[in-house]
């Protein structure tokens, strides 16, 4: 069996499709040795990094019923529109000070470090500062500082790290999750327009970064999703984007277990469909042999 390197793209509350795709790979076997994600792909893969289970995070989407209020205080005293303290809250309360060493399955998160204008791997050290760094959406969620260096999402240079993979685990199969796909399909609810427009331009801004760059992974899974607003974060969208991710990713099981090399166990050989004419040929055969059958019995009948 081959290792398998997970990429999970950016996409807001799109970004709960991860979850889906983890719970149909984690009911198939499937078990990745390396997980790079950007934005809400970081914070679904570091959490299941950090040993999180699947229903862990289900449940955690569910309940996590908004990113908080806009606020005009915010925007003008703390660089950010919403206010994002439950968000900070929820990733300390279950990643605690759990690090990337501590992982079983190794975790690169991408980030932006917006004075350098270049891209940063975060693949040591505190789990919860690799995911808050990755997740900052400049002008949504407040910067990530550490030192003198000050880190925004990773999206606006990476948003589907398919080369950070290939990076850290060159021989690995590489599967990439874009929870985005068309940008001209996206509808987008205009319940909050500064924040609406500021997700919209974020994203034409990946999109357009993302399919300029060569396709490095071995099987990309595009999860459309264009009934899912990027600022919903209801239980009903949570919902909706899981069962996306897992309907989707189920219907690429057999060619990721062939990339990987596994086989079933005891794999069943399929059944050649009857049609008319054999059932018509095998009726015609019955009847014939059991004619034959009956005529030996009459001449036998006869002879005696």
């Amino acid at each position: 069996m081959k290792k398998l390197a997970l990429v999970l793209g950016g996409g807001s509350s799109k970004g709960y499709a991860h979850i889906g795709v983890l719970k149909a790979l984690e009911k198939n076997g499937i078990k990745p040795d390396i997980i790079v994600g950007t934005s809400m792909g970081a914070l679904v893969g570091g959490f299941y990094c950090a040993g999180i289970s699947v229903e862990r995070l289900e449940d955690l989407a569910e309940k996590f019923n908004s990113l908080g209020p806009f606020s005009l205080y915010s925007a003008l005293f703390k660089d950010n529109l919403l206010n994002v303290d439950k968000v900070k809250r929820l990733i300390n309360k279950e990643l605690k000070d759990k690090t990337h060493d501590e992982c079983d399955i190794k975790f690169v998160s991408v980030s932006t470090e917006l004075n350098l204008g270049k891209e940063y791997h975060f693949d040591s050290g505190l789990l919860r500062e690799s995911v808050l760094a990755s997740i900052s959406i400049p002008g949504v969620f407040p910067r990530f500082k550490k030192g003198e260096n000050v880190f925004v999402d990773g999206g606006l240079l990476n948003n589907l790290p398919e080369d950070v993979a290939k990076e850290y685990m060159p021989d690995a199969v590489i599967i990439s999750v874009d929870v985005i796909g068309d940008y001209s399909k996206q509808i987008e609810k205009q319940r909050m327009k500064t924040v609406e427009t500021i997700m919209n331009a974020t994203t034409l801004m990946t999109q357009t970064i993302m399919n300029s760059k060569p396709k490095l992974a071995d099987l990309r899974i595009e999860i459309s999703q264009p009934n899912v607003s990027q600022m919903d974060f209801s239980k009903k969208s949570a919902q909706r984007a899981i069962h996306k991710g897992a309907s989707v990713t189920r219907q690429y099981i057999a060619k990721i277990k062939q990339l990987l090399r596994i086989k079933d166990d005891q794999p069943k050989k399929a059944e050649k469909p009857k049609t008319v004419n054999s059932v018509i040929a095998k009726d015609s055969e019955q009847i014939k042999s059991e004619h034959i059958k009956s005529k030996g019995r009459t001449a036998k009948k006869q002879k005696i």
